[in-house]
Formats: C-alpha cells, sequence, structure tokens
C-alpha cells in the first residue's frame, strides 16, 4: 500500500538523542463512538492535552423535540409540561399569527433552554410563491422574532408544509444557521445536512411508547433525533394528548445520562463551536493552568458551553475552577484528566489543585488518548513519553503485511498519531509501537 494512502502524521515537540533498541506492544479494545471528525485533540507548546467533545457532556447522541406551528396549546399546556420536567424544546411558530397572548407568554419564558424559531411569516408554499417571495417569508419572520424576542431568536426554522428545493435551501441559508424539513428519519452528524434536517412526525397516531422506541434506536446508532409535534388535546393540526406527550417527557427524562437533550438551535451552535475552538495555555506549570478557549465565532449569538477533557498531574488534588462548571476527574490508561463544560468566549478559565503531593517517578509511554475502535478512516492516538526514546510506528494488516511504517527519533512529552486509512479496505490490523526502554504493549484494530 503506497504511503499517501495510509499516512501517519507524528507531531513530537522536544527531542532528545537517545538510542533504539527494545520494543513495546500493547493490545487494547475500546469503544468510542460518534463522529470523531469533529473532535479536537491537541497538544500545544505547553505540553498541554486537551479534547474537545463532539457533543455536550461528552454524549452520544441527541433528541430536540420541536412544535411547529404555534397553535395556543403548545404554549398552554406543552410548554408548562416541558419547564416542569425541566426538558428543552423549539418552537417554530408562524410569525403573522403571533399575537398578544402568544408574545406574552414567549417573552415569559425566554431562555436559553426555549428556541423560539421561524415558520416563515404566513405559512406559504415557498416553492409556489417563488424565490424572492420567499425570501421575504423568511427574512420578514427572522426579523420579526429577533425585534421581539432578542438576537437568538429566529437563528432556525422549519419549512412550511416541508416543501423546499435547492433554492429554498440556500434561501434559508443566507438567513438561517440550519432548517428541519418534515423528510422522515434521524441525523448523523457524520453526514449532517442543516438545511435539510429530518424528522419524526409524534401526532396522534403514534404513542408514546413508540416515540419512546425513537429514542432508544438513536442511542443504540448514536444519532440525532429531531421529533416533530403540531396541536395539542384538539387544537392544532393532527394532535396528540398531553397524557401521551407526558408520558414521553418523563421517557427523556429516565434515559437523561445517554443523551444530550437541547434545542435545534444549541445543537448546531455546538457544531458550529467544537469545530472552529481552540485552547490556549497562558501558563501551564506544575501547579496552576490558566488557559482560554476561542472559537472565534460572534458570543452574542454562539453562546453554547462546549465540554472539554485535559489532562492534569496525577498528584494534583482537590482541584478547583473558574469560569467553568460541571467539574469531573476521570482516570484513563493511568492518566488523570478534568472534564468541565465553558463558554468558548476567551476568558481565562484557572485550573488549581489544593493540594499537591510528591509527583510519583514514571517512566517509558503511556497512552493518553486512543479514537474509536472499531472504526472507519481514521485512527487517532495520543502518547506520553516520559523518557527521551527512539520511537517506531508499523501499521500492518492480519497477515503482517506492512501498510506503513513511520520512525521518530530522539521523542519526549505528549506526542499525537493520526492514521489516515481511507485508502485500506475493512478488516482486522495492527499497530505496534517499538521503542527503547518501555513495557511490552500490540493494538488490535477492525476497519468497518
Amino acid at each position: 500500500m503506497p504511503k499517501s494512502k495510509a499516512a501517519l502524521q507524528l507531531r513530537g515537540l522536544s527531542l532528545i538523542h537517545m538510542h533504539f533498541h527494545d520494543y513495546i506492544i500493547f493490545i487494547i479494545l475500546i469503544s468510542f463512538n460518534f463522529n470523531l471528525k469533529a473532535q479536537k485533540l491537541t497538544v500545544d507548546n505547553s505540553n498541554l492535552f486537551y479534547q474537545i467533545a463532539p457533543l455536550y457532556d461528552f454524549k452520544k447522541s441527541i433528541v430536540s423535540l420541536s412544535f411547529d406551528d404555534g397553535s395556543i396549546n403548545q404554549f398552554l399546556i406543552a410548554l408548562p409540561l416541558l419547564k416542569e420536567k425541566e426538558i428543552p424544546a423549539t418552537f417554530y411558530v408562524i410569525t403573522d399569527f403571533v399575537d398578544s397572548t402568544i408574545k406574552s407568554i414567549l417573552l415569559k419564558n425566554l431562555s436559553n433552554d426555549y428556541e423560539i424559531g421561524s415558520h416563515t411569516a404566513s405559512h406559504p408554499d415557498l416553492i409556489k410563491i417563488g424565490g424572492e417571495n420567499a425570501k421575504m417569508e423568511l427574512v420578514n419572520s427572522r426579523s420579526f422574532l429577533k425585534f421581539n424576542f432578542g438576537v437568538n431568536s429566529g437563528l432556525t426554522m422549519s419549512y412550511p408544509w416541508g416543501i423546499y428545493n435547492s433554492q429554498i435551501q440556500q434561501i434559508a441559508k443566507s438567513i438561517y444557521l440550519a432548517a428541519r424539513s418534515t423528510d422522515p428519519g434521524y441525523n448523523s452528524l457524520n453526514s449532517l445536512n442543516r438545511y435539510a434536517l429530518k424528522t419524526l412526525s409524534f401526532d396522534k397516531r403514534i404513542q408514546a411508547v413508540d416515540a419512546d422506541q425513537w429514542i432508544e434506536y438513536a442511542i443504540q446508532n448514536n444519532l440525532w433525533l429531531i421529533e416533530m409535534i403540531h396541536g395539542i388535546n384538539n387544537i392544532g393540526y393532527s394532535p396528540i394528548y398531553s397524557q401521551e406527550l407526558e408520558e414521553h417527557l418523563d421517557y427523556i427524562n429516565n434515559v437523561k445520562d445517554k443523551i444530550w437533550c437541547s434545542t435545534v438551535c444549541n445543537v448546531i451552535k455546538y457544531i458550529d463551536e467544537s469545530r472552529k475552538a481552540e485552547i490556549k495555555c497562558d501558563i501551564c506549570t506544575d501547579s496552576v493552568y490558566k488557559l482560554r478557549i476561542d472559537d472565534f465565532l460572534n458570543d452574542s449569538v454562539y453562546n453554547q458551553p462546549l465540554s472539554v477533557r485535559i489532562k492534569v498531574p496525577s498528584n494534583w488534588d482537590s482541584i478547583s475552577i473558574t469560569n467553568a462548571g460541571n467539574l469531573k476527574t476521570e482516570y484513563s490508561y493511568g492518566n488523570k484528566f478534568l472534564l468541565f463544560n465553558a463558554l468558548p468566549d476567551n476568558k481565562v478559565i484557572t485550573v488549581r489543585p489544593k493540594v499537591i503531593y510528591e509527583p510519583e517517578k514514571e517512566s517509558g509511554i503511556k497512552i493518553v488518548y486512543f479514537s474509536a475502535n472499531p472504526f472507519h478512516d481514521f485512527i487517532k492516538l495520543s502518547l506520553d513519553v516520559l523518557d527521551q526514546q527512539d520511537i517506531d510506528i508499523i501499521l500492518c494488516d492480519i497477515k503482517g503485511r506492512l501498510l506503513n511504517h513511520q520512525k521518530e527519533k530522539n521523542a519526549i512529552g505528549v506526542i499525537n498519531l493520526v492514521f489516515d486509512t481511507s485508502g485500506i479496505s475493512n478488516g482486522v490490523y495492527f499497530l505496534k509501537v517499538r521503542s527503547n526502554g518501555s513495557d511490552p504493549i500490540i493494538k488490535k484494530l477492525i476497519k468497518i
């Protein structure tokens, strides 16, 4: 296999001369699925390792509830239920039909958990009325929502009757961050068309147990499920009963540890932020980290916290953090990690231990991160080389045929390995890291 078809990039930041004589072989089979291309996996000049999660709270699946048309019972019945059970939702309203009662309810309930999106101004067939008229429908609706409910309203839309074509998509793209269709199905973040988001309709033909199974399927397959609801209790199109909705909301709460339940808008914001964000270290010493996260986007709109994982010294204890929340500690491969959520607004985040123990002397090579296995096109591996070593990396197939061979002299510190395996077929492979001065370790990989 030509090297260009399975290119391996090895970046090692501080190199010191040593001699090569030993081999390390390691066998690990782990699972870390869902949209690896969206992950940031970085080591900067301070030797800081960080990972920005593909999804909020490192979840693997998403559920978004969306309500179309803006009929009154959505706000008198559904919204109080959602608030009681602390479940976010998106309301796609027809802005010409937003009367004083609905406007008052929406103004009282403005929050990041309840998105007010556009369902156009008058709910026409956008293709039938033509390009310029269609554009005015979208522009007027967006302007109304922004003026009445703030800059974070009217950021996404749903097509009336689910009718759209490529021209309508292009118009929507010039005005909105995303558009939901009525095309049935689930959304994969690996191949997301944000201006034709798929949905499943929760209407009077569907019972709560059926909608519960949609969520279970999304969980099992790491997908984004957007549900579409219209009428409630005989008001609005194809109405469902509030009891069915409440039972379904209870199910959502029962599986919240497995899903990220959020608005359509916040999911899109997270995707954009996570793909652009970078973490820089102002100060990273053995006693304090001062970090900045920046997505280089408009902070007044892009206000969705990102979930971050950083490696910290193993001898730190009772760790505190500023300008971040939901701090958790995690151990993996003998390393200590902090997981937290923080806005990518370039403010200083200070990570500091209250207690620092005498560090244990470490040697050899430790795994910091390994990406999904089974894998698709990329293999990502981060190693912490604790002693100056020559490293020899080999990728071969199950018959031992060499696909790639990379040598790096005098490596030390955290290094990243990235294999582009798009040119090799599905099957079993082995990644071997050979070095001097470390215990034996091999890695079995499966491409699917």
